[in-house]
């Protein structure tokens, strides 16, 4: 019989260890390729067309998550992704891919040029690896891999911030881009501080054996795996288009 683990201190393990694997992100050197990498205009334009096609990819696999899921599951992801897809009332109804198009307005990026974005090698590799993990993995696994990424972009989990803040600021610091021109970042900033918390919300509720929290875990760490990839291959976009 499984060791039963639907504890306070048996939580808030599981929540310390996630937060410490979600902060190791941005010292890895995939992150650090990322961060360290000058925006110019030209790599700006490559790095955010890439980047909305992982827009795209992760309302594909919380698709698959939800259909594994357990009612109340689905019924969060529902939630979620009304959000995502459906629009944001304070942003004028945008969801947040049209908040990312419409971020492009600040890199010389017309809608078009989103509409007809062709995923590079390592986007492509990466999105087909987050559908397979969200796809073939058990279900709480499953959640977990893509609330990982929520969970490691939340302002109130990240020390020193999120991506979106910290991308945020380079294009500030190094093009000029006010945060109140780029909808896209600027929204995942506050956004993301809610949605971090689901990961946590599932686990307080079906985290009750020593296997369901294993699959907490290697749902998070497999997907923080592939985004290290994501990470350090869009450094790689910034330091190619490098003046």
């Amino acid at each position: 019989m499984a060791t039963k683990l639907k504890s306070k201190s048996a939580l808030k393990g599981l929540e310390d260890e996630l937060t410490e694997l979600a902060n190791a992100q941005f010292s890895s050197e995939d992150y650090q390729r990322m961060l360290n990498a000058t925006f110019t205009l030209a790599g700006a334009q490559q790095f955010f067309l890439q980047h909305s096609l992982f827009n795209l990819n992760r309302r594909d696999c919380w698709g698959y998550v939800q259909a594994a899921a357990p009612l109340p599951v689905k019924k969060l992801v529902w939630e979620h992704e009304s959000e995502e897809l459906g629009g944001v009332a304070h942003r004028g109804g945008a969801n947040h891919y049209e908040l990312a198009v419409k971020q492009g307005e600040s890199l010389q990026l017309a809608p078009e040029d989103y509409y007809k974005a062709q995923p590079m090698d390592a986007t492509l590799t990466c999105c087909y690896a987050w559908i397979n993990l969200a796809n073939k993995s058990p279900w709480l696994e499953a959640f977990a891999a893509s609330a990982a990424l929520e969970y490691s972009n939340s302002e109130d989990i990240i020390r020193g911030g999120g991506v979106s803040r910290r991308l945020g600021e380079k294009l500030r610091d190094e093009l000029g881009i006010p945060m109140k021109k780029q909808y896209s970042n600027e929204e995942h900033v506050e956004a993301d501080k809610a949605h971090g918390q689901m990961l946590m919300q599932i686990a307080e509720i079906y985290c009750d054996s020593d296997e369901a929290r294993a699959q907490i875990v290697s749902g998070c760490k497999k997907s923080w795996a592939i985004d290290r990839v994501f990470r350090g291959f869009l450094g790689g976009v910034m330091e190619t288009y490098a003046d």
